[in-house]
């Protein structure tokens, strides 16, 4: 008889039990989405924070900071999405040959651009935190595209052998990749463009 009864309790009971497991996950949801909001919100402080220490940080060192390229910009709401999950601001400035950075067919930095590597090298390294750099080479459209991409990959090396050397730039925080002339950001049948397009392009992505 006892044994009944309290079965019939228990059975009683099941309903309110389920009520009570589901507003618990509900408030524990609740509570999960609260807190991953706010997080973002700090990610989104820190990012917009150290963005404006980068933008600070080259107008003191004289370093030009330029727009991502159209590539990135049509993907502007993955790279977001990218620097909300992973906490990394990414910026470029571009070494043209409009400030001789190289000498014509060579890949031996010119002391100008040495100059200019010299004031980017110490923004970096006034960063306190983690730093990756790409060194992207392009050139024009002169030339066999096998010369090209040699001369391009040889001159983003040269880059990051003098940031290394010079600066003690860790080598695994630096990666080359040449594109030749695949990416013009010029006309290649002016002057003008040819000279535009023969660049190093330091893409750098910063952990925070």
């Amino acid at each position: 008889m006892k044994l009944r009864k309290a079965t019939i309790l228990l059975l009683l009971a099941i309903p309110f039990i389920g009520c009570a497991s589901k507003k618990y996950v509900t408030e524990e949801l609740e509570k999960s989405e609260v807190r991953t909001q706010t997080q973002v919100d700090e990610l989104k402080t820190k990012i917009e924070e150290t963005q404006t220490e980068i933008r600070d940080l080259a107008k003191d060192f004289n370093v030009k900071l330029d727009p991502l390229e159209e590539a990135t910009e049509n993907n502007a709401a993955k790279l977001v999405t990218l620097e909300e999950s992973m906490g990394q601001v990414r910026f470029q400035t571009t070494l043209s040959d409009e400030k001789a950075l190289f000498e014509p067919d060579s890949f031996e930095l010119a002391d100008e651009a040495k100059v200019t590597l010299d004031q980017f090298a110490n923004m970096i390294l006034a960063q306190d935190k983690f730093v990756f750099i790409e060194i992207q080479g392009h050139t024009d459209s002169l030339g066999t595209e096998k010369y090209n991409d040699y001369l391009s990959e040889h001159r983003a090396s040269a880059v990051r052998e003098f940031l290394y050397k010079t600066h003690d730039i860790p080598l695994h925080a630096m990666n080359i990749i040449s594109f030749g002339s695949s990416k013009p950001v010029a006309d290649n049948s002016t002057r003008e463009g040819r000279r535009a397009n023969r660049r190093v392009v330091l893409v750098v992505r910063i952990k925070i």
